[in-house]
């Protein structure tokens, strides 16, 4: 196969044969996922449908900044990493960010330089209604600033992919009842959505409700790592219950353990009721109000890892594998399909802990969706675990016990978060699963996948965006795998897209700016300028290099030309990552 790619030593087009590399006929001929030892750096994006959505994202909290400006209001991220700076990494937070507030244009064009056509972004919340709802009023530059930011979108051929909850809810509903412990909030989230739907919807054709409501449930009300920063005790910790959602109290010892809130097992399950009903109702005003004259989608984002069992010959560990993805995924795919939990929640989570739906929710619930987007990151091993360690709630109920190393070898390749190992076979995996459990599923996007390294100031920009092989690997290995799993037809037809996570680098939640998972390197000593990674140079020459696939691999999809086209103006977009990059 042709294929286009940078020479350093000079300013032409290197045309290399990459058929070889990519492993010839055996890569799409051999049954299973794609080994991690072939090099897969030929693909580009003719190998894909040609109506394949290429995107990457961001949230509003974690690259906006402008905190207080603009007549935003404070949500719970914003109160939790002020007022808890001890629950971030390095102590930061998002009054700046990246702050794309003021620098989304120049972002925008360089996607559409990079060649992407679609932007996947959160609208903050707070930012369009300060106050929560619409009694408090509706806050009009917040309305012209992500008015502007779709029409730049638009007006550089880039699809908005826009998501309403990112985890950034109004402090003020937090604290008057409770946030997603209340049902209270679904009301307040469909005004939310109304506004969104009048304002944008005329130029979003995609719409997620919700964001990972996994990580707000698990980690809000399990772990306590985010806000609310409550968590279940586990032997030996200690914890607080005098911290009020409010106060300004100074850093506490963290040799105390007086870092949480004392969480009812009951509370996680409970907010994850809460985030359905708060999504349902969203689709539901769509669909009613907006979606026939619109002409959008609508859908929500799950997260979820692949789990394989630890012993490989254990049956039991493959019954725990299965949990752990009921568990992480069932837990909200389930109910928008079937109107009910997994079975193995249902058996294993306590009666009066697991929050069950009225048949009038249950109406409104299932089939709340057009399309699922998924977050997909990494594997872990399980294994059974029918008699877990003295504690109770949501990680005692699944009866499994999670790791990633069987013993001295890790589970792949790891990265600056400890949660993280590169395993590609992964994604094939799960969407193989996918399409074999749930194959009522019509449209699925890859809505997140991304590989953090560890934020070094002592480096150079130069170095960070040259020392970027591990990055570039993850997302090479995870198309591949893609691509391998779209051979099953059925696949191939519900796949709509991919999303690499992230943009650029940014606030990484509780890992604060010490987490790098850009494709654009953001240097934070010195003015935020941006500059694209090794990473974006691939990605640049895989969207816009015009070389076509080569003779043995022959999906359905791909139209067949001349062997060894190519389209020497693909130099045109890939000089200027070479040029920032020397800068």
């Amino acid at each position: 196969m042709a294929m286009v790619h940078l020479d350093g030593n000079n300013n032409g087009v290197v045309v290399e044969d990459r058929s070889s590399s990519c492993g010839g006929s055996k890569w799409w001929d051999m049954d299973g996922p794609v080994p991690d030892s072939h090099d897969n750096g030929g693909i580009n994006r003719n190998w894909f449908p040609q109506d394949f959505l290429f995107g990457t994202g961001t949230s509003a909290f974690q690259v906006e900044g402008a905190a207080a400006k603009g007549g935003k209001g404070i949500s719970i991220w914003d109160d939790f990493s002020m007022r808890l700076p001890w629950k971030i990494a390095d102590g930061s937070n998002g009054n700046v960010a990246c702050d794309m507030y003021n620098r989304y244009k120049e972002d925008i064009v360089m996607m559409k330089q990079m060649g992407f056509n679609s932007y996947r972004f959160s609208i903050s919340w707070p930012r369009i209604l300060p106050a929560g709802r619409y009694s408090g009023g509706i806050n009009k530059e917040g309305i012209v600033y992500y008015n502007d930011v779709i029409n730049t979108l638009l007006q550089h051929d880039i699809k908005p992919f826009v998501t309403l909850f990112h985890w950034d809810l109004p402090l003020c509903l937090e604290n008057e009842y409770g946030g997603f412990l209340s049902e209270r909030v679904k009301d307040d989230f469909r005004e939310f959505a109304e506004v969104c739907f009048w304002e944008f919807g005329d130029r979003v054709k995609h719409w997620t409700t919700l964001n990972e409501p996994w990580t707000c449930a698990v980690n809000g009300y399990v772990q306590g790592f985010d806000p609310p920063g409550h968590k279940v005790p586990i032997p030996g910790d200690k914890l607080s219950t005098k911290i009020a959602p409010c106060s300004r109290v100074p850093p506490l010892d963290s040799a105390t353990g007086d870092k949480f809130i004392v969480a009812d097992p009951s509370e996680a399950y409970t907010a994850a009721k809460n985030l359905l009903l708060a999504h349902a109702d969203a689709v539901d005003l769509y669909r009613n109000k907006f979606q026939e004259a619109q002409g959008g989608k609508i859908g929500i984002v799950l997260n979820s890892h692949w789990f394989t069992r630890f012993d490989e010959h254990s049956a039991a560990d493959g019954e725990a594998a299965l949990r752990g993805v009921d568990f992480m995924l069932g837990w909200f795919l389930e109910p928008i399909m079937y109107g009910h939990y997994p079975k193995s929640m249902e058996d294993y989570v306590p009666l009066d802990n697991l929050a069950s739906f009225t048949p009038q929710e249950v109406k409104k619930i299932q089939g709340s969706y057009d399309f699922i987007g998924l977050n997909f990151y990494t594997t872990q091993y399980a294994s059974d675990d029918p008699h877990p360690p003295n504690r109770e709630g949501y990680y005692a109920d699944q009866r499994v016990k999670y790791s990633v190393k069987r013993g001295d070898e890790y589970i792949g390749k790891k990265s600056a978060a400890g949660w993280l190992y590169s395993v590609p076979k992964g994604i094939y995996e799960m969407l193989l699963y996918l399409n074999d459990k749930y194959p009522q599923l019509k449209e699925i996007y890859i809505t997140e996948n991304g590989f953090p390294t560890k934020s070094d100031h002592t480096k150079t920009a130069k170095m960070v965006c040259d020392d970027d092989y591990d990055r570039t690997k993850y997302y090479q290995d995870h198309l591949a795998n893609m691509l391998k799993a779209m051979k099953h037809k059925d696949i191939s037809r519900k796949l709509k897209g991919y999303f690499a996570w992230s943009w650029c680098d940014n606030l990484e939640w509780g890992e604060g700016f010490t987490l790098r998972f850009g494709l654009v390197y953001v240097d934070y000593m010195n003015d935020l300028t941006r500059y694209p990674k090794n990473s974006a140079a691939w990605f640049t020459k895989f969207l816009k290099s015009k070389a076509q696939p080569p003779a043995w691999f022959s999906p359905w999809w791909v139209p067949r030309y001349e062997e060894n086209e190519v389209n020497m103006d693909t130099n045109k977009g890939l000089k200027l990552v070479e040029n920032i990059n020397q800068d």
